[in-house]
C-alpha cells in the first residue's frame, strides 16, 4: 500500500522539478494517488469544496483585505515617518527604520511579501536617497520583511493552525515575542556593519519632540489595529475569522478618516484579495485530499517510525526537520509546505515532546527564510522588480542577514519558551 504514496509524492516532486503550477501538480499527483490506491475521483473535487468552505480559512480573505486596504490607504508611509522618528537617529539609521517598519507593518499585513511590495519601495528610495548603497538597503528590506508571517496575524499560522488542529489564537500569541526577537536580531547585524563602515551608514539628526508627537498622532490609529485583534481573540470576545472581519472594518474606517480611500481603489482591494485568499483555500483542498490518502496509507506513521529508528533524541530530528524545511522554502511557496508537511511533522514532533505551538512557529519562520534564497526566492524576484537590480545582486546584498536569520531559527529552536511563554500565560487552558 505504501507504493501509493510513493507514486503520489514522486509524481507531485517530478513535476514541480518541471516547473508546472503548484496547485496544478498537487492535483495531478491527487488524481495519479486515485488512480493507484482505487479512490475515486471525485474526492479531489470535494476536498477542494470542503477546504473552502472551512470557517477559519475565510479569515485569510479578511486578513489579506485589511492590510490591502491599509496599504492603499498611505498607511505604510505614516508606518515609517513613525518608525524614524523613534530610530532614525541610532547608529545604522534607516536600517533600523526599516526592521521596526516590518515589525509594525507585519501587526497589519501577516505576509512577507506583502511587506516587500508595500514598504520595500519607500524605505529603499528613503534609504538610498540618503546614501546608502543600494544592495545593503535590498538585502535590509527583505529580511526584515521574514518578520512578516511571525508577529501576528499571520496566514501561515492560520492554515498551520487549521491542518494540525491547534488554537490561532495561541499561534498569534506564541509569535509575539519571536518575532521581536527576529528584529532585534537584525538590528544589532545592522548596527555592527554600521559600526565597521560608518562613512556608508549615515545617522540622521534626533527630531524634536514635537515633531515626534505630531508623527505618532498620524500613526496612532494604525498602530492600534495589532492591539485591537490580538485583544478581541484573546478575551475570547471574536474568533479569527471574525477578529478579521473587525480587521477590514477597521481599515476601512481609517480609510475614510485619512480621506485617501476611494471606491476604485476599494474594488481593485477586493479582486487582488479574493484571487490571494482563492489560491490558498484551492491549495489547502488539493493537500487536504492528498493528507487523507497519505494517511490511509499510514504514511505520517511509518515516516514517523522510520525517522525515531535513526534517533529519538528531539533536538536533533527538530534541526533535522528545520534543515528540511529550509531546502523545501527554497524552490516552492511557503503555504503549500506548510499545507502538505504540516499532517506529517505533527504527529513525529508530539512523539518526540515537541509542542505542536512551536512547531508551528518554527515551521513558518524556517519556509519564510526560502523567499530569500534561490532559486524560487519571490521575495528576490519582488525586490529585483522593484529596485531594477539583477537577481544576483539582491541575493549579494541580502546574504549578510542570512546568517542572522539562521542563528534565530536555531534559538527559537533550542528555547521552546520564547514560542510557548506567551500563550501558556495568557490562554492557559
Amino acid at each position: 500500500m505504501i507504493m501509493v504514496s510513493i507514486g503520489l509524492l514522486g509524481t507531485l516532486i517530478v513535476l514541480l522539478f518541471f516547473k508546472m503550477p503548484i496547485p496544478l501538480a498537487m492535483g495531478i499527483a491527487v488524481l495519479v494517488g486515485c488512480w493507484l490506491g482505487g479512490f475515486p475521483v471525485y474526492i479531489l473535487a470535494q476536498g477542494i469544496v470542503d477546504g473552502s468552505m472551512t470557517w477559519s480559512l475565510l479569515s485569510i480573505f479578511f486578513f489579506i483585505m485589511a492590510g490591502n486596504i491599509m496599504n492603499s490607504c498611505g498607511i505604510a508611509e505614516r508606518i515609517f515617518a513613525f518608525a524614524r522618528a523613534c530610530v532614525g537617529h541610532w547608529k545604522g539609521g534607516l536600517a533600523h527604520v526599516n526592521v521596526l517598519c516590518s515589525m509594525i507593518f507585519a501587526g497589519i499585513s501577516g505576509s512577507a511579501a506583502a511587506d516587500c511590495a508595500a514598504l520595500g519601495p519607500i524605505e529603499i528610495k528613503s534609504m538610498t536617497d540618503s546614501g546608502y548603497d543600494l544592495k545593503y538597503s535590498t538585502g535590509i528590506t527583505l529580511a526584515s520583511s521574514m518578520i512578516g508571517p511571525i508577529i501576528p496575524p499571520s496566514v501561515s499560522f492560520i492554515l498551520y493552525g487549521v491542518m494540525a488542529n491547534v488554537s490561532i489564537a495561541k499561534l498569534f500569541l506564541a509569535g509575539i515575542i519571536p518575532g521581536v526577537i527576529i528584529g532585534l536580531g537584525l538590528m544589532l547585524t545592522s548596527a555592527r556593519i554600521a559600526h565597521r563602515l560608518p562613512a556608508k551608514f549615515p545617522r540622521e539628526e534626533r527630531m524634536p519632540m514635537k515633531r515626534r508627537l505630531g508623527i505618532f498622532k498620524t500613526a496612532v490609529w494604525a498602530l492600534l489595529a495589532p492591539v485591537i485583534i490580538l485583544y478581541g481573540m484573546t478575551s475570547g470576545y471574536v474568533s479569527p475569522t471574525e477578529a478579521g472581519v473587525v480587521a477590514v472594518l477597521y481599515s476601512l474606517v481609517l480609510g475614510v478618516c485619512y480621506r485617501t480611500l476611494t471606491m476604485k481603489n476599494l474594488w481593485t482591494v477586493i479582486v487582488s484579495s479574493m484571487f490571494t485568499a482563492a489560491n490558498s483555500l484551492i491549495l489547502f483542498g488539493i493537500a487536504s485530499t492528498m493528507s487523507y490518502i497519505l494517511t490511509l496509507e499510514r504514511t505520517p506513521v511509518i515516516m514517523a517510525e522510520f525517522v525515531l529508528g535513526l534517533t529519538q533524541n528531539k533536538w536533533i530530528i527538530l534541526v533535522l526537520v528545520n534543515i528540511l524545511l529550509l531546502l523545501l522554502g527554497t524552490i516552492t511557496s511557503a503555504a503549500s509546505i506548510m499545507i502538505l508537511l504540516t499532517p506529517i511533522l505533527v504527529p513525529l514532533m508530539q512523539r518526540v515532546g515537541v509542542d505542536p505551538v512551536q512547531l508551528g512557529v518554527l515551521m513558518a519562520f524556517a519556509l519564510t527564510i526560502g523567499i530569500a534564497t534561490p532559486p524560487v526566492g519571490i521575495g528576490l524576484f519582488i525586490l529585483s522588480d522593484i529596485t531594477k537590480q539583477r537577481v544576483e545582486d539582491v541575493v549579494r546584498g541580502v546574504a549578510p542577514f542570512l546568517p542572522t536569520l539562521i542563528l534565530m531559527l536555531l534559538l527559537l529552536t533550542f528555547i521552546p519558551q520564547l514560542s510557548l511563554w506567551l500563550p501558556s500565560l495568557l490562554l492557559p487552558y
